[in-house]
């Protein structure tokens, strides 16, 4: 089985709005797990022009009668206003991923924060009591508040602008502070339990954050909301050390996963989802 569509004048339509998407793993995700599922529907990059983003969401839901889309960078954040109705952890975390078009409303929710947390207990993740967060960008938010939702004890939060950590700690004043600094953020590592990279950090298979691994404890847990590279530089330190170590592709996943239950009530299994993704990245190109 395979993500290729067969589109009728009966297909459902659902997309991402992004900019870019080209290369964005949704389609491959969503179209396979259509299959598994026998919905027929299709799921398509839309990439939008932020000058037109209002536009495009009316559009897309109330002319051609998407049933409803994701939404991605840089689109998350700004799309909160436009939605006619929105679940509780839309107003705490600030922003939308998954839009649903009701009769004549948007209903906006976000489930990048459950794929996270489904993602910790997929990868065996549990028993955190404290955790460092890496950034305090967009992707921090959902995982700010996925881990309140855990109850973590001890949160700690690093980023390198203060303008942005300042906005952070606005909306999630439970973290702490620490100085992007590699020597203030090593004083927190020994009692940190798990460390999230929300950086772009690691992207380009060179950079790094400030964050020196060999500080935290031997049972501590990195992840790294990158997925590609599979491996970054952040994650292969970690196993060298005998970190767990975990990227962000369960999450993608997963936040995808509880997209579909929320369009059409149910979703595939997930290591069905995860075993046709691994096998097929390398021969997207």
């Amino acid at each position: 089985m395979d993500s290729k569509v067969e589109v009728t004048g009966k297909t459902k339509i659902l997309g991402v709005v992004g900019n870019p998407v080209s290369h964005s793993l949704s389609p491959f995700i969503h179209n396979f797990s259509y299959k598994l599922l026998g919905i027929d529907a299709v799921y398509v990059p839309i990439e939008a022009k932020e000058a037109y983003i209002e536009e495009v969401l009316s559009g897309l839901c109330f002319t051609l009668n998407l049933v409803g889309f994701n939404v991605t960078i840089p689109f998350k954040e700004r799309v909160v206003r436009l939605m006619d109705i929105s679940g509780k952890e839309v107003e705490a975390i600030g922003a939308v991923n998954t839009v649903k078009r009701g009769e004549d409303k948007l209903i906006g929710y976000n489930t990048d924060w459950k794929g996270f947390l489904e993602s910790l207990k997929i990868n065996n993740v549990g028993n955190v009591k404290t955790a460092l967060l890496v950034g305090a960008g967009g992707a921090s938010k959902a995982v700010a508040y996925a881990l309140l939702q855990m109850g973590v004890e001890k949160l700690w939060v690093t980023n390198r602008s203060k303008a942005n950590l300042d906005l952070f700690l606005e909306r999630f004043p439970q973290f702490e502070p620490v100085l992007w600094d590699q020597d203030e953020i090593a004083k927190v590592l020994p009692e940190v339990d798990l460390v999230v990279n929300t950086t772009s950090l690691g992207m380009d298979g060179n950079s790094i954050p400030p964050v020196d691994l060999e500080r935290l404890k031997k049972d501590a847990v990195v992840y790294d909301l990158i997925y590609e590279p599979e491996t970054t530089p952040f994650l292969a330190w970690a196993r060298e050390l005998g970190l767990k170590a975990v990227n962000g592709l369960d999450m993608l996943i997963l936040q995808a996963l509880y997209a579909m239950e929320i369009w059409f009530g149910k979703r595939p299994d997930f290591k069905a989802v995860k075993d046709f993704v691994v096998k097929g990245r390398g021969s997207r190109g």
